[in-house]
């Protein structure tokens, strides 16, 4: 957003080229105006940006059916692993296991970069148990609102192994998203780091139902089911989650520690 916002600003000190946004990717011009308008907002021209861009036809467009039907087509996840085992094994060892915990987590890049950092952080201060829940092995996010909780992508619980936690503390991983590109691009890979949540979500759809992935990618359905009745058992979640993530952490663990 950053660099975008940097790239394109000249449309608030120029409106006349505004035009030029709508050319954009439909993904590419979301992100952008988002810098725009915060951008606007700080300069105190929010008001100017909000009339350009109605009077220009820039909308907050949602995805179309085809956006969907795309991304799931152009989004093969079927060699994702074999993609994360060959980051780790060239990547310094913390932005290997940063990978490894969001693959095994399901958070977002930056959810996983931030994780990590507060597990570091709280173990050195003694109060690790202010953020994990021994009892069902479970960071629970949502006690550190500013870090997780945002206003439309948020993060809430996310279910853990001794292992990893091990493996977290031990590394103590403290890495930039930007970097973590850089040094993927120098070893001559592409930034697939996104993907890892949907394989996550992909592979739990064999023994969860929606609702509680959902609940463990951050969303809450805005459904009455689940929102009202849908009250799972989280140990029994746990245990399913456990039977599918366990195999792929023995292997991603295993190539991690070779790495070292």
């Amino acid at each position: 957003m950053l660099r975008l916002t940097r790239k394109y600003g000249y449309v608030l000190q120029n409106p006349s080229r505004v035009s030029e946004l709508l050319t954009l990717p439909y993904a590419t011009r979301r992100v952008t105006m988002a810098g725009l308008a915060n951008l606007a907002k700080f300069k105190g021209v929010y008001k100017e940006w909000k009339e350009l861009r109605e009077n220009s036809g820039l909308k907050w467009e949602n995805r179309t059916s085809l956006d969907i039907v795309l991304d799931i087509i152009n989004s093969p996840l079927k060699d994702i692993m074999e993609w994360l085992k060959e980051a780790v094994s060239g990547l310094p060892v913390e932005y290997g296991t940063v990978l490894v915990f969001n693959a095994l987590t399901g958070l977002r890049v930056h959810e996983g970069i931030n994780a990590c950092k507060l597990l570091s952080d709280l173990d050195s201060q003694h109060k690790l148990d202010s953020y994990l829940n021994r009892e069902l092995w479970m960071l629970e996010h949502f006690r550190f609102q500013q870090t997780f909780l945002r206003r439309c992508k948020n993060a809430y619980i996310s279910l853990i192994t001794p292992e990893l936690l091990q493996v977290v503390l031990k590394n103590k991983p403290v890495i930039k998203y930007a970097t973590l590109d850089t040094k993927l691009s120098r070893l001559g890979l592409s930034n697939r780091s996104k993907q890892l949540r949907k394989y996550y979500g992909t592979v739990l759809r064999d023994v969860l139902p929606t609702e509680a992935i959902d609940l463990l990618e951050g969303r809450v359905s805005s459904s009455v089911f689940a929102r009202y009745y849908y009250k799972p058992f989280l140990s029994d979640v746990r245990n399913k989650v456990m039977k599918i993530v366990e195999p792929i952490q023995w292997e991603l663990l295993y190539t991690l520690d070779n790495h070292q």
